[in-house]
């Protein structure tokens, strides 16, 4: 009888000591809001109606910060790289305008402003979002903030959980991807991107994608690499943005099941069949990307000349698998890149050639014959080093 006694006694005690904890962190929750939150803000929403005015609660930085807590359990165990926390006050104080980013995504809005004396990007989760989808935005602070050192990452400077909607700062990048780049009008007085930085982003991409794949406790599965989701940044460096589609493979696992997601033509066969992806799903959609870049055409698109049936199109992938054969590289190889020429330096021939034929390796069908983005970025390195001695007036 007494041991139950003492037993019901360490129970109360402990149950005490719990609701002690959760005051106690609670309390400091209330005293971080105390030093970041501000009246509220109807008057001050009318101001011209030039930059716009966000407001948050108490509930929201909460609620936000636990969504961004149990992802980076379930990604990092909780380990992560510090990121800025930006206050309802500083995001109100940076300036921030509507800006129509070049590649327009439907479930988030974007601004630019101004912090700390220099241009920044802030995202905002639109309202019109998927509540579903609402986990890819703390998905993406959480694979973002680990990300942020990797100089070809779009970086990730803070965000801001006080709003409904998670509010996300970023490193400024102009507005030009490489979609842009490669499909840019014919007529623009812009030259093209040439063989040499078509092949340099490429590696670039390739080593921030290993690092995802190799850097971390479990691998990283990125999941929405497309043209678009590159940038090149002040110095000319390609810079890998969102990871709002990320999701790591469980520990002694070389799959994930999941819902299918990322952009036609760039998820691999495999993964779009059963649901479940693996590293090499990226290192498809690589391949593709990489395709892409190389031919100036898009990963799925409609033959110049179709047949009676209007819905007929064509994948690139196969595309290029079939003229590999009997086209010269010429023909598959991006105009631009060539400069319509129909005869092109050895060297230069040969080195087009290993990068389609690389790209194609990344998009085998069997998805244990693709190799690693490692590899991958090894290769690519190779190539770039290999290239330095074929001639400029080739390019």
């Amino acid at each position: 009888m007494q041991a139950k006694l003492q037993r019901e006694s360490n129970m109360s005690i402990n149950l005490a000591k719990k609701k002690s904890i959760f005051h106690e962190a609670f309390g400091s929750f209330r005293n971080i809001w105390k030093t970041c939150s501000i009246p509220k803000l109807e008057e001050d929403r009318m101001r011209s109606g030039k930059y716009m005015i966000f407001k948050g609660s108490i509930e929201n930085f909460i609620e936000n910060g636990a969504l961004a807590l149990e992802e980076s359990i379930s990604l990092f165990h909780g380990k992560t790289n510090p990121i800025r926390h930006f206050s309802v006050d500083e995001l109100n104080t940076m300036n921030l305008e509507l800006h129509t980013m070049s590649f327009k995504e439907s479930d988030v809005k974007w601004y630019k402003g101004f912090w700390d004396e220099r241009s920044v990007l802030v995202k905002e989760q639109s309202e019109k979002c998927d509540p579903n989808l609402t986990s890819g935005t703390f998905r993406e602070i959480m694979v973002a903030a680990q990300m942020s050192t990797h100089k070809n990452v779009h970086k990730l400077l803070g965000c801001c959980l006080e709003t409904k909607y998670t509010v996300l700062v970023f490193e400024w990048v102009e507005n030009v991807n490489v979609n842009d780049l490669v499909f840019r009008n014919k007529n623009e007085d812009n030259s093209p991107l040439d063989w040499r930085e078509r092949i340099r982003i490429a590696w670039e991409i390739s080593h921030a994608m290993a690092y995802l794949h190799t850097a971390f406790h479990r691998p990283i599965i990125l999941r929405s690499l497309k043209p678009q989701n590159v940038y090149l940044g002040e110095d000319n460096s390609a810079k890998l943005s969102d990871f709002s589609l990320a999701i790591s493979v469980p520990e002694g696992k070389k799959y994930v099941e999941d819902i299918v997601v990322g952009t036609c033509g760039y998820a691999a066969p495999e993964y779009v069949f059963s649901g479940m992806v693996a590293e090499s799903a990226d290192v498809y959609a690589f391949g593709v990307f990489f395709l892409v870049i190389l031919t100036g055409k898009d990963a799925v698109f409609r033959p110049i000349k179709p047949r009676k049936d209007s819905d007929v199109v064509s994948h690139l992938v196969d595309w290029v698998e079939n003229g590999l054969g009997y086209k010269c590289i010429t023909e598959i190889i991006d105009p631009a890149i060539t400069g319509n020429k129909l005869t092109l330096n050895e060297e230069l021939k040969q080195t087009l050639r290993a990068s389609i034929e690389l790209a194609l390796r990344c998009t085998a069908t069997e998805e244990d014959t693709r190799p690693t983005m490692v590899n991958v970025a090894t290769e690519l390195k190779s190539m770039i080093r290999s290239s330095e001695s074929i001639p400029e007036s080739n390019n």
